[in-house]
C-alpha cells in the first residue's frame, strides 16, 4: 500500500509547473524597519521574487495599483496608525498584508502576522509555567507588556510585579524588591525593558544562584547573559539576537509557508488560502521553543505550545544543575557517591546511571509522594570513588566537602568503596547514616564493626543461601555450579553447597575461573567450560560478574552448546548480558546462550510506585532503568522515611544517632517492596524475591517477571508468568541433564565453529567473484565495448520500456535483500526484500534433502541455458528446423533465455555457491565440517565432492553467458526505445556477484565489517552510474542513481543499528524519512533536469504490447537478422557469424 500511495505521489509530482513570480513590496519608515530591509533584501530566498521598496503610505499606494497579482504587502514597521491604513488599503485592493506586531488578537481578513497572537502566548506561558510548577516569582515588565502581567497575576497570586520605567535604577529595585521577597524565580518580558540591565542586577545580588531560575520572554532575550536562563522564543526565532533580524525572520519564515504550499502561484487569493490553511486565525507562529543559555551558547532544550510540551534535551538552570526551581519550602539535604572516579585505576561511567534512581527519589518526594510535605529535598552528588576506594584519595575527598554530606548519604553499591567510605566518615567523625544497595561481602552485615550502615538489598549470601530451596520449589535435582574465585563468587558458592547439601540436591559438577578475565583469556579455561559440558549438566547456577558472565556464555557457543543446551541460574540482571558484547557475532553468541536465563534478585519496581519509577526513570533518561536504580530508589526512600517518621513525631531529625535508629527500625514500602533492616544486623530482611526470566523479541533482550518466592511466607512461591526453556518458547520442563538426541546425527555440543572451512569459503567465493569479473571485463572489451545514442524525441512506450523501468524498482529491492539484515528494523520491508530478492531461500527451507532437491535441479536448469545457448548461437534450430528436438529448443530459447540469465541470476548463483560453505564441524579436519544447509553432508569427500566440482562448472559456465546475453537481449527487442549501456550491464553483473559473495562469507562472519563494505561497494557503483549513465534516457538513469542512494541509506541505518543495538522504531522513521528526502529531491531534480520522453496512446491493444514480453526474439528470422547484423560489427564473434 506505501509503494502504491509513493506511485501515486510520484505521478501527481511529474504534473506540477514551475510557480509564477510573486511581486513583493517592502514597507519601512525607521531605523529598525530599514536594517530589517536590507536583511531581507540580501537574502537569496526572495531573490526569485520580484521586490519593491517603498517607505510611506503614498509609495504603497501607488505600487499597489501598477503592480499585477500575485502581490504581498510586507510592513516592516511596527507601527499602530501605519497599520491601521496598511491594513486598509490591502482590504481594498485584495492584497496580503503581512506584518510582525506580537501584541494583538484580531487582523482584518487580508492581513497576517509573522508573530503568535497574545491569546496563544499567554496561554502558552501558562501551559509552561505549569509544567515546570513555576507559580511563583517576580515580574519584571514594562507598561506596554502589561497584560503579561495582569495575565500571570490572575494565574497565581503568588506571583509578584516590578513594572521598570525608562531610566529606572534596576540595581536598587532589585536590592530592595527582589532580594527580601527570597524568590526563587525571576521573569523579564517587555520591549521596553532593559533585560541586560536585569540580569546584570541579579547577577550582583547573587540571585543567579544554584536554586534559582531566570526566564526571559520572547520580547526581551536577544541579550541573554545568566548561564542557565530560559530563553522563550518563537520557532526559527532562537539565534535572533536583535529585532530586525527577528523581523526578518519572521517574514522570511511567512515566505517559506507561502513557498512550501504552493505548487503554482496565479493570484492572491491562493496566496491567501494557503496562509489562512497553515496559519491559525491569521498568526502564523503557535509554537515556542525553549532555549536554554549556557556558556554564551543557546540551545533549545523543547518546544511547546498552548496545549503541550515537549522536552527533548536536560536543562541545565543557573549554578549548571538540571533541577527546576520549583519550590521554597525548607530544604534537607542528603548526598550520594555517585561519581565516576576511581582513583588509579580506570573510571566507571556507569554509576552516575545507577544512581538516577536516587536523583528519582528526591524529585518524586519534592513533587509529591505523601512525606516531608513541608519541606524539600536536596542531593549532594560526591566522587570519591566509584567502586575501587583509595584511602588517602577518599580522606581528602570527604575532608573537601565535609559540610555537604546532609543528614544521610547514599553510597555506591559496591562493599569495598562503602567500608572505606564508613571507616573514613569515622575517622572524620562525621556522625552521617549511610544506606547502599550493596549486596556483596557479609561483613558489612556487622552491627559492631559497621554501625553507621544499612543495606538496602538483600545480600549475596542470604540470597544465595535460598536459591537450592528454590530450585527444589521448581523441580530440579541436579545442576553444576560456575563461579568466579573472589569474595563474592566464593561465599555466594559456600552458601549455597551448604543449603544444597541438606536439600538433598546434587551439584553433579563445580567450575572456578579467575575474576577480571577477558574474552582472550577465558579461552585458557576453555577446559574448565568443558567440565561443565561433559557433566550434561542442563542447569548452571553462576555466580559472575557480568562481563565475565558475557565472555563465558560465548565460550560456551565456541565449545558446541546450543541454545537450550545449557539454562543459567543467576543473581544478576538478566540483560547484563547484552552488555559489552561489541559486535553481532559475540551477541549472538550470548543470546543462544544466555537466553533464556532464570534469575533470583530483589524485586524490583514492585507496586504501582515501582511501575511509576520505573515510567518516569524511562522518560526522563529515554532508556531502559536499571535495576540497581531501584535500590538506589530505595537507599533515598528510606533515609526521606525515617526523616518524615522524625519531623511527624517532634524529633531532633538533625541528629545523626537518632535519625540512624530510627533508620533501622521503620518498615517501609518503596520501589522494591517492603523494606526493612533485620534486627541486630545490617542486613534487610528477605520478604520476598524475584524471579525473572529473559526473552529475544525482534533481536531485543527482553527481561520479563516470572514470580515471587516469598521463604517464610505459607504461599512461597507464587508464578505469574511461564518460564521458557529456550528460544522456541518450549514450556515443558527438560531432564536435569542433557540428553543426546537432536536434529543432526552428532551431539549439539560437539559443533563448533571450523576457521579452516571458513578460509576456504572466502577463497573459493572471492577466487569465483575474481574470474567472473575477469571475464566479464573480457566480454566486455571484444564484444560490448559500445556506446549507446540518447533519445532525442518522444517515441510511445512500449511493454519493454516499462520492463526496463520496473528492473529499478525490483533491483532496489534485490540489491536491499543483499545488505545487512535489517528485520530487527521493519519486518514488513524486510519480506519485501526478501521476495523480490528472488533468493530461493527466502522462500523455501533450504536444508537436508530440500537443499539437494533444489540444487540439482539448478544445475539442470544451468545445463539447458548452455544448450539454449549453443542452439541460439550455432542457430541449430534454423540448420535442423525440420528435426523436432531442434526447433523445439529454438522456440524455447525465445522465452527461457531471458528469464534464466538475467531473472535468475542470483538465486542461481546463490545456491550454487551454498555448496562451498561448510564452516562448521565437529572435529578439526575439512572431512570433519558439514554443510550449513545440511547438517548430514559432510564436506569434502564423497558425493560432496562431486557436486562442489559440478557447482564450480555450473558457475563459470552460466556467468560468462549470462553477461554475454543480458546486452544481447535488446538488440532483438524491436519495440524498445529505452536501451541499457553494455558497460553498465557488465558492472552490474561484478556488483551482483561481489554482494552475493560477501552474503556467503563476510556476513556470516562479521556482521558489522559486511555492512561497511557493503556501502563502500554501492558508494562506487552509484558514483558509477551517475558518471556513465546507464540509459539513453536521462530520466532512467537519474533514478537508477536515486535507487542505489537509497538503498544505501538503508545499508547505513541496518549498520548504525547492528553497531548501537537500538529499538526499531527510531531506525524506520529515519529509513522513511530519509527515503521520503531522497525521493522528494529526485522529484525535484527531474522536473527541473530530465522532461518525459515516452508516451502512451490511449485504446492501445495490450495483446500487441504482451506480445514481446519475455521473448528473446520476435521469431528466428529476426533473430536471424539481428545475429547477422552483429556479424559484421565488433559486438559479435565471428564464430557467431551466421550462414544464410
Amino acid at each position: 500500500m506505501n509503494a502504491i500511495k509513493a506511485c501515486l505521489w510520484f505521478m501527481v509530482m511529474l504534473s506540477i509547473s514551475l510557480a509564477e513570480t510573486l511581486n513583493l513590496i517592502l514597507f519601512h519608515n525607521d531605523t529598525t524597519s530599514a536594517a530589517a530591509f536590507k536583511i531581507l533584501q540580501e537574502n537569496q530566498s526572495l531573490f526569485s521574487y520580484d521586490q519593491y521598496s517603498a517607505t510611506n503610505i503614498e509609495e504603497v499606494s501607488s505600487l499597489l495599483d501598477s503592480l499585477e497579482d500575485p502581490k504581498i504587502l510586507i510592513d516592516l514597521a511596527n507601527d499602530v496608525v501605519n497599520h491601521y491604513y496598511l491594513s486598509q488599503l490591502c482590504e481594498k485592493q485584495k492584497t496580503i498584508h503581512l506584518i510582525v506586531e506580537d501584541n494583538l488578537d484580531y487582523l482584518a481578513d487580508w492581513t497576517f502576522s509573522g508573530s503568535s497572537s497574545r491569546a496563544h502566548y499567554l496561554e502558552a506561558l501558562k501551559n509552561l509555567f505549569g509544567y515546570f510548577n513555576w507559580s511563583q516569582g517576580i515580574i519584571f515588565n514594562s507598561n506596554q507588556n502589561s497584560y503579561i502581567k495582569d495575565y500571570l497575576l490572575n494565574f497565581s497570586k503568588d506571583f509578584k510585579s516590578v513594572i521598570i520605567e525608562p531610566n529606572s535604577n534596576i540595581i536598587d529595585i532589585v536590592g530592595r524588591i527582589a532580594v527580601p521577597l527570597g524568590s526563587t524565580m525571576y521573569y523579564i518580558f517587555g520591549d521596553e525593558v532593559d533585560s541586560s540591565a536585569i540580569q546584570e542586577a541579579l547577577i550582583e545580588k547573587n540571585l543567579d544562584a544554584i536554586g534559582n531560575g531566570i526566564i526571559l520572554g520572547k520580547e526581551s532575550y536577544f541579550d541573554a547573559i545568566i548561564d542557565g536562563s530560559l530563553i522563550i522564543s518563537e520557532i526559527g526565532q532562537e539565534s535572533a539576537i536583535s529585532k530586525e533580524i527577528y523581523i526578518s525572520n519572521a517574514i522570511l519564515q511567512i515566505i517559506s509557508i507561502i513557498d512550501a504550499s504552493l505548487s503554482s502561484i496565479d493570484s492572491s487569493y491562493q496566496v491567501k488560502k494557503a496562509l489562512e490553511k497553515s496559519c491559525f486565525n491569521h498568526f502564523c507562529q503557535n509554537t515556542f521553543s525553549l532555549v536554554n543559555f549556557q556558556k554564551e551558547l543557546r540551545t533549545i532544550v523543547g518546544n511547546f505550545t498552548s496545549s503541550s510540551i515537549s522536552i527533548s534535551q536536560k536543562i541545565f538552570f543557573p549554578g549548571n544543575t538540571t533541577t527546576p526551581p520549583v519550590s521554597e519550602k525548607k530544604t534537607l539535604p542528603i548526598s550520594i557517591n555517585a561519581g565516576t572516579t576511581n582513583y588509579g585505576q580506570a573510571s566507571f561511567a556507569t554509576l552516575p546511571i545507577y544512581a538516577r534512581g536516587t536523583s528519582m527519589a528526591i524529585k518524586m518526594i519534592n513533587e509529591g509522594l505523601g512525606i516531608i510535605e513541608n519541606f524539600k529535598m536536596s542531593l549532594f552528588v560526591y566522587d570519591c570513588g566509584a567502586t575501587f576506594y583509595d584511602s588517602t584519595y577518599g580522606y581528602n575527598c570527604f575532608l573537601k566537602d565535609i559540610d555537604k554530606f546532609g543528614l544521610g548519604a547514599v553510597s555506591s553499591y559496591t562493599s569495598g568503596v562503602t567500608m572505606g567510605s564508613l571507616k573514613t566518615f569515622k575517622l572524620l567523625n562525621i556522625s552521617v547514616p549511610i544506606v547502599g544497595a550493596v549486596t556483596s561481602s557479609s561483613a558489612l552485615n556487622s552491627t559492631s564493626v559497621y554501625p553507621w550502615f544499612s543495606r538496602a538489598q538483600v545480600s549475596d549470601s542470604n540470597l544465595a543461601s535460598q536459591m537450592p530451596n528454590l530450585l527444589k520449589a521448581l523441580g530440579w535435582q541436579s545442576f553444576a555450579v560456575l563461579y568466579q574465585n573472589e569474595t563474592w563468587g566464593t561465599s555466594s558458592y559456600l552458601a549455597l553447597k551448604e543449603v544444597a547439601d541438606d536439600a538433598g540436591l546434587t551439584i553433579v559438577y563445580t567450575a572456578v575461573i579467575p575474576p577480571g578475565l577477558n574474552r582472550d583469556g577465558i579461552g585458557n579455561y576453555s577446559y574448565v567450560l568443558q567440565g561443565i559440558l561433559d557433566s550434561n549438566a542442563r542447569l548452571v547456577v553462576e555466580f559472575m560478574y557480568d562481563d565475565l558472565l558475557g565472555y563465558t556464555l560465548e565460550k560456551f557457543y565456541d565449545l558446541g552448546a546450543r541454545n537450550g543446551d545449557l539454562i543459567f541460574f543467576s543473581a544478576i540482571s538478566a540483560a547484563l548480558i547484552d552488555i559489552g558484547a561489541k559486535n553481532d557475532t559475540y551477541r549472538y553468541k550470548r543470546l543462544a546462550i544466555g537466553c533464556p536465563m532464570l534469575v533470583f534478585q530483589s524485586p524490583v519496581w514492585m507496586g504501582t510506585l515501582g511501575k511509576s519509577i520505573y515510567n518516569n526513570l524511562k522518560n526522563d533518561y529515554q532508556t531502559t532503568p536499571s535495576d540497581l536504580s531501584c535500590n538506589f530508589f530505595d537507599s533515598a526512600f528510606l533515609i526521606a522515611n525515617a526523616l518524615d517518621f522524625m519531623i511527624n513525631r517532634g524529633q531532633d531529625y538533625t541528629d545523626g544517632y537518632k535519625l540512624n535508629y530510627t533508620i533501622r527500625n521503620i518498615k517501609i514500602t518503596g520501589c522494591s517492596g517492603t523494606l526493612a533492616i533485620s534486627q541486630g544486623s545490617n542486613d534487610r530482611e528477605m520478604d520476598s524475591m524475584s524471579i525473572d526470566s529473559n526473552q529475544i523479541i525482534n533481536n531485543n533482550l527482553v527481561v520479563y517477571h516470572i514470580g515471587l518466592y516469598s521463604p517464610y511466607s505459607t504461599q512461597y512461591l507464587s508464578i505469574s508468568q511461564p518460564f521458557y526453556y529456550d528460544n522456541q518458547n518450549t514450556t515443558i520442563k527438560p531432564s536435569d541433564l542433557r540428553n543426546q538426541n537432536g536434529n543432526c546425527p552428532f551431539p549439539d555440543s560437539e559443533i563448533r565453529t571450523f576457521y579452516d572451512g571458513r578460509y576456504l569459503v572466502f577463497g573459493i567465493c572471492f577466487s569465483i567473484a575474481l574470474v567472473t569479473s575477469i571475464i566479464t571485463f573480457y566480454i566486455w572489451k571484444r564484444w560490448w565495448n559500445v556506446k549507446i545514442e540518447d533519445m532525442k524525441a518522444k517515441e510511445e512506450i512500449s511493454l519493454q520500456d516499462f520492463i526496463v523501468g520496473a528492473t529499478i524498482a525490483i533491483e532496489f529491492f534485490q540489491f536491499s535483500s543483499m545488505g545487512p539484515d535489517y528485520g530487527s528494523i521493519n519486518s514488513f520491508l524486510s519480506g519485501i526484500g526478501e521476495t523480490l530478492s528472488l533468493d530461493l531461500g527466502n522462500f523455501v527451507k533450504l536444508s537436508n534433502g530440500v537443499f539437494w532437491a533444489i540444487c540439482d535441479v539448478i544445475l539442470a536448469l544451468s545445463m539447458a541455458w548452455i544448450i539454449l545457448c549453443i542452439t541460439v548461437f550455432y542457430r541449430l534450430d534454423e540448420k535442423y528446423n525440420h528435426v523436432f528436438i531442434f526447433r523445439t529448443l529454438g522456440q524455447l530459447a525465445d522465452y527461457l533465455m531471458p528469464i534464466l540469465g538475467n531473472l535468475c541470476f542470483i538465486p542461481f548463483v546463490s545456491v550454487l555457491l551454498d555448496v562451498f560453505v561448510c564452516d562448521e564441524s565437529i572435529g578439526n579436519h575439512f572431512t570433519d565440517s558439514f554443510l550449513s544447509k545440511d547438517c548430514y553432508q559432510f564436506c569434502w569427500k564423497g558425493d560432496h565432492v562431486i557436486y562442489a566440482i559440478l557447482s564450480g562448472i555450473a558457475i563459470l559456465t552460466y556467468e560468462p553467458l549470462a553477461v554475454f546475453c543480458r546486452p544481447l537481449w535488446q538488440e532483438f527487442q524491436s519495440v524498445l526505445h529505452v536501451k541499457t549501456l553494455p558497460l553498465f550491464l557488465m558492472a552490474k553483473t561484478i556488483i551482483q556477484i561481489t554482494l552475493i559473495v560477501m552474503n556467503k562469507t563476510v556476513k556470516r562472519a562479521e556482521a558489522a565489517t559486511h555492512g561497511f563494505l557493503f556501502l563502500l561497494v554501492l558508494l562506487i557503483y552509484v558514483i558509477f552510474i551517475f558518471k556513465n549513465k546507464p540509459y539513453n534516457y536521462p530520466r532512467f538513469s537519474w533514478w537508477q542513481g536515486v535507487s542505489i542512494i537509497g538503498v544505501i541509506w538503508l545499508g547505513l541505518m541496518t549498520t548504525i543499528d547492528i553497531l548501537v543495538k537500538s529499538k526499531s522504531f527510531p531506525w524506520i522513521a529515519l529509513v522513511i524519512g530519509g527515503w521520503v528526502i531522497i525521493v522528494s529531491v529526485g522529484v525535484y531534480v527531474q522536473k527541473k533536469k530530465y522532461p518525459s520522453l515516452l508516451f502512451r496512446k490511449k485504446g492501445k491493444d495490450t495483446s500487441t504490447l504482451f506480445k514481446f514480453a519475455f521473448q528473446f526474439g520476435n521469431s528466428s528470422k529476426l533473430r536471424a537478422k539481428e545475429l547477422n547484423k552483429f556479424s559484421t560489427s565488433k559486438v559479435m564473434p565471428s564464430t557467431l557469424t551466421v550462414n544464410n
